[in-house]
């Protein structure tokens, strides 16, 4: 007895975009409809991701009826209104990360999708690597023993230089973190789901190698940080340099 295939629409077509047409594709799925910045934009991401047609925008995506399932993969701070749209629409939402810019807006979206019953993800993929299940699994088996300090790092040299820029460095697109908020969820996501420990209370500082940035159009303020200290506290005690 065969199944339907998942149909999805894929709203931002850029690096993490490919990523998400390639998942899809894997899985099983059919990708039915790209938007992106602009129709021109859409349909030459249509073509070169392998899907059936482009879509005149993402609102017009989300409406399609071709669609089961919307993949956000746009700049952060357009992820919470195009989730509420889908969500309004019964899509199910894969979500890039951060969900929102602000915990109100994510608590209104797990609020939301709650009530509509439909299925929602924010894709944190280190938890599906072979090595955090191994380690997971013993973990709960009891074979770490006690876990009382738990601590690590997330280390990238992506924007490390003075010079190199993008739409992640200004609060307005993604958000008023960015290496904690944006990028070292990651690590945090990470040690909850291997530990079963939760983060219930934070002290951090945040840092920036560069005081400004050099574009092409002069020096800029360093908009969002590129480094954070954080030391925090689990809901079973313990805690975290």
């Amino acid at each position: 007895m065969s199944s339907t295939p998942v149909r999805a629409g894929l709203i931002g077509a850029g690096f993490i975009g490919g990523v998400h047409a390639h998942a899809i594709r894997s899985a099983g799925g059919i990708l039915t409809r790209v938007a992106d910045s602009s129709p021109e934009q859409a349909a030459q991401a249509a073509h070169r991701h392998g899907a059936l047609a482009p879509a005149e925008s993402a609102l017009a995506l989300i409406a399609s009826d071709d669609v089961d399932v919307v993949h956000i993969c746009t700049p952060n701070a357009t992820h919470a209104e195009l989730a509420e749209l889908a969500i309004a629409h019964g899509k199910a939402v894969v979500c890039e990360k951060p969900l929102a810019t602000s915990v109100g807006d994510a608590e209104r979206l797990v609020s939301l999708a709650r009530d509509a019953s439909v299925v929602n993800a924010v894709p944190f993929v280190y938890r599906y690597y072979p090595t955090v299940r191994e380690a997971r699994s013993r973990i709960a088996k009891g074979e770490a023993g006690r876990l009382w300090l738990l601590h690590g790092s997330y280390l990238q040299d992506w924007l490390a230089g003075q010079g190199e820029t993008n739409w992640r460095l200004d609060p307005l697109h993604g958000g008023g973190s960015r290496a904690f908020g944006d990028i070292g969820v990651h690590w945090c996501d990470l040690m909850e789901f291997v530990t079963g420990h939760r983060i219930i209370r934070l002290m951090a500082r945040l840092s920036n190698a560069y005081a400004e940035r050099v574009t092409s159009d002069g020096l800029h303020a360093a908009g969002t940080e590129d480094g954070a200290m954080v030391v925090f506290e689990t809901d079973k005690g313990r805690l975290a340099p």
